[in-house]
């Protein structure tokens, strides 16, 4: 009998020592759990007496190799397609058509972009399809093939223009002096018929308004007449035309564009613009300046007003930026914005520009005040057509007192009344004439910052894969060449209710049992489910110091028993030899 007990010592010992060896095997293997065995004390029931109180034991079994399935140490690999999960569950497996669950995330892309383990097994999840997760378990896979460019069809632009900045040229706001050339623009002089001849000289001081002035007169340097006791000049203003002649070339204005034109001489009133030659003449000391040809003209401020828009003359506007848009096919664009300051109204003029094009490449049918398009004098049986900017001229953003974006209009004061408008420009993209993009404006400010701008529009390029990686909810995500990302799918957890039933299968992977009950199987971060954190791996759960120690112990054990056995030999030996 006592042979018995230490052969079942030796036995347990030398399963004890596998056990703890096989543990320090798999210290480095990811997913690994570590096992321990459970002993149970033998009696043998079979002999007279068996279950009393003298009953002595008939050695040792192994009941059980339990695997303890605590959370190894996470260490980051940089791998995008390694995976551990921060929490419980274990990912699932299709191996050969059964499904297997391991906590080894070092997986892979193969040939045809399913995602496996080194060992082939498939790796299950929920595929998407148009960036919308499924909800059938199957074959997770990355498709390889390149995303179709989508044209730009909105931009979102935001921008804070700096109520600092001066319009050109700027505004003067000091009391006029004739001694301060500070305090006006510019000049000119003519002299009276008077004997002798006195010298008449207007000053134009930069008003708050739109290309306005404020008009001031001296004679022979004397703003008051010593005879009347009153200035030579009273309450005057002139306004001129834009660089461009826009009201000039309208037939109000006499219907041909005269750039700087005055268009309008008075008190300021009552503000009636009209033909130049039609202007009442400001009149001092027997001079009257008009603008009839006949001298002295009014003096024009083309060396001081802001010159025609150009987007390479930076004296053309206040303030710009370029940003990229993109065509149908995909194709970069370059879309400017530029704002003009007009005035000291809160008023700005915007511009837009394509491909460095002030004009919109599709000539745009003319139309009359009733909305009916325009025949063209050479055939009147087709519209006459012209070429105008994307944005229609005198295209305005006005902000409120508190710098508060109003809106976008089309005309602005004194020129015309300001008429509401919704931003969008057509012609922009060579294979769509007719495409739009629109143009937010969002929460724009006029601050007493420095002018910035924020830029958005949802267009982009054609784009190969170019990686792929996992969120913390498992999403599979891609990144193409064209900085977009999509969703391609969502990687699966299973879960059981008694994770010490399953039964190991290799390869650092386990299959249900009924002890351990049926998979419930659900998403990351959902429910009990654990999370995942991408480009890292768990670690095996093997502590090597604790392994040392088990050894030891075997080793003690082992050695106990085998002395055991030595010791019922000699007794055995003992008998024998009586004689």
């Amino acid at each position: 009998m006592g042979f018995n007990t230490a052969l079942s010592g030796i036995k347990a010992s030398a399963d004890f020592l596998s056990t703890t060896g096989n543990n320090i095997a798999n210290s480095d293997t990811t997913g690994f759990k570590k096992s321990r065995v459970e002993f149970g004390d033998l009696y043998n029931t079979n002999v007279i007496g068996a279950g009393s109180s003298n009953t002595i034991g008939s050695g040792v079994a192994v009941n059980n190799i339990a695997q303890e399935f605590s959370s190894g140490n996470i260490s980051d690999t940089g791998n995008n397609l390694d995976l551990a999960i921060d929490g419980t569950g274990f990912f699932v497996l299709d191996v050969a058509g059964t499904q297997a669950y391991t906590r080894a995330g070092d997986f892979k892309l193969n040939e045809e972009g399913y995602l496996v383990t080194n060992d082939g097994a498939n790796v299950q999840g929920y595929n998407a399809t148009n960036g919308i997760v499924g909800g059938a378990l199957e074959d997770l896979q990355v498709p390889t093939e390149r995303i179709a460019p989508e044209a730009s069809s909105q931009i979102d632009l935001e921008f804070n223009l700096d109520s600092r900045l001066d319009d050109k040229p700027p505004y003067i706001e000091s009391s006029f002096d004739p001694g301060d050339p500070d305090t006006y623009t510019f000049t000119q002089t003519s002299n009276n018929t008077n004997v002798p001849p006195q010298a008449v000289t207007l000053y134009y001081a930069k008003s708050d308004g739109p290309n306005t002035y404020q008009v001031y007169a001296t004679v022979d340097g004397e703003q008051v007449d010593p005879i009347a006791g009153t200035p030579y000049l009273g309450e005057q203003y002139v306004i001129f035309d834009d660089a461009d002649g826009s009201f000039t070339e309208t037939t109000a204005g006499g219907g041909t564009a005269i750039p700087f034109a005055p268009i309008y001489t008075g008190d300021g009133s009552t503000i009636t613009l009209s033909d130049p030659t039609a202007i009442t003449p400001i009149s001092v000391a027997g001079v009257a300046f008009d603008f009839n040809s006949a001298q002295p003209d009014i003096a024009l401020p083309t060396n001081f007003a802001r010159p025609s828009f150009d987007p390479v003359d930076p004296d053309s506007y206040t303030y710009s930026n370029t940003n990229t848009i993109y065509d149908t096919l995909g194709e970069e664009h370059t879309i400017g914005y530029y704002f003009i300051k007009q005035g000291e109204n809160n008023t700005w003029e915007m511009k837009i520009t394509v491909d460095g094009e002030v004009n919109n490449p599709v000539p745009q049918v003319v139309t009359d005040a009733a909305g009916n398009p325009v025949p063209d004098p050479a055939d009147p049986t087709i519209p006459l057509t012209e070429t105008v900017p994307y944005l229609p001229e005198d295209t305005v953003v006005r902000f409120d007192n508190e710098g508060n974006l109003i809106g976008a209009y089309t005309g602005y004061e004194p020129y015309t009344v300001p008429s509401p408008t919704q931003l969008s420009i057509t012609g922009w993209d060579p294979t769509d004439a007719n495409a739009v993009l629109e143009i937010g404006l969002g929460d724009s400010t006029q601050y007493a910052l420095s002018s910035s701008d924020t830029f958005k529009q949802d267009g982009y390029a054609a784009g190969e894969l170019q990686g792929v990686s996992f969120d913390e909810d498992g999403m599979l995500i891609a990144s193409y060449t064209n900085q977009q990302t999509a969703v391609l799918g969502q990687i699966a957890l299973a879960n059981f209710d008694n994770v010490d039933g399953l039964t190991p299968a290799g390869d650092t992977s386990w299959v249900a049992s009924s002890d351990s009950g049926a998979a419930n199987v659900g998403r990351p971060g959902t429910g009990t489910f654990g999370g995942i954190k991408g480009g890292s791996l768990e670690e095996s759960n093997v502590d090597i110091t604790e392994e040392l120690v088990a050894l030891i112990e075997a080793q003690r054990n082992y050695q106990a028993n085998s002395k055991t056995l030595e010791t019922e030999n000699t007794v055995t030996q003992t008998i024998i030899n009586l004689r």
